[in-house]
C-alpha cells in the first residue's frame, strides 16, 4: 500500500477518523467507491452570494444543497459509503442522518486539506476507490453518478469539469492515494497534468447536473430555472 497522502509537511499521513467496515463477507478492496464529501461551515458558506442572500439564507441554501447531494449518493447503486469531512457541527449532524461517517476537519484550511483527510482515512481502511463530491452540486442525479462509476471500472481517474471557471466538480480516483487533490479555480487542468505526469490519461465526462456548482448569482439563476433539485430552488 502506498504512503497516505500528505496533508502538509507537518502532518503527513495524519488520520482524523476511520470509516467503519461495510459489506460482511467481502474484503475492503472488493467494495465499490466511497464518497468523500468536504463540507465548509454553513455560516461561512457562499460568501460570493452575500449581495443577494442574507447570512441565514446562505446557510439554509448550503444545508439544502448538502442534503440533496447526500440523498443522491445514498440513492446511487455502487456507492459503498460516505465520508463527510467538516468542522461544522450542524453539517456533521446532517451527514449522519444519511448514514455518513464524519471526520472532524482539524485544519479548517480549505477544500483540498479536507479532501486529503477523507482520502487518508480510506487509504487506512484499504478502500479501493473514492469519489470526491462537493456539497454544492444539487443537480447531480443518480444516473449521472452512475455514469461516473461505470467509467471508473476501467479508468483509474475520472474527472467531471465544472461548466464554468475551469474547476473540477467531481473526481473518481482509484486507488484513493493515486494523486493529491488540487480543487479550486482551474483545477481541471491541474488534475489532468498531475495524472499525465504519472502516465495516466484521465477519463473526462461532461455532465450537466454535476457541472453546475452554486457559487455566483448566475449559478443561482440557472438553478432557479431548472426542473430538478426542487428544495434548493
Amino acid at each position: 500500500m502506498k504512503t497516505p497522502i500528505a496533508l502538509d509537511p507537518r502532518s503527513a499521513g495524519s488520520i482524523m477518523a476511520q470509516p467503519s467496515d461495510a459489506g460482511e463477507g467481502r474484503s475492503c478492496a472488493e467494495l465499490g467507491p466511497w464518497a468523500v464529501v468536504p463540507v465548509k461551515g454553513f455560516r461561512d458558506a457562499k460568501r460570493r452570494l452575500a449581495a443577494m442572500l442574507s447570512d441565514a439564507e446562505r446557510a439554509d441554501l448550503a444545508e439544502v444543497m448538502l442534503r440533496r447531494v447526500l440523498q443522491t449518493l445514498v440513492a446511487t447503486p455502487g456507492i459503498s459509503g460516505i465520508v463527510a469531512v467538516t468542522e461544522d457541527a450542524v453539517a456533521a449532524d446532517v451527514a449522519r442522518q444519511f448514514g455518513a461517517e464524519v471526520i472532524r476537519d482539524r485544519f479548517g484550511s480549505g477544500t483540498n486539506t479536507a479532501v486529503m483527510q477523507g482520502l487518508n482515512a480510506l487509504v487506512a481502511q484499504r478502500r479501493s476507490a473514492a469519489v470526491v463530491v462537493p456539497g454544492d452540486i444539487p443537480l447531480m442525479t443518480p444516473a449521472e453518478l452512475g455514469e461516473v462509476l461505470a467509467r471508473g471500472r476501467d479508468c483509474p481517474l475520472v474527472l467531471v469539469p465544472a461548466s464554468r471557471d475551469g474547476g473540477t466538480n467531481l473526481m473518481l480516483i482509484r486507488p484513493p492515494e493515486l494523486l493529491n487533490p488540487a480543487f479550486g479555480a482551474d483545477s481541471f487542468v491541474r488534475h489532468v497534468a498531475a495524472a499525465r505526469a504519472l502516465g495516466i490519461e484521465p477519463c473526462v465526462l461532461r455532465l450537466e447536473g454535476i457541472g453546475l456548482d452554486i457559487d455566483t448569482p448566475d449559478d443561482l439563476e440557472t438553478l432557479a430555472a431548472h426542473d430538478g433539485a426542487s428544495a434548493a430552488r
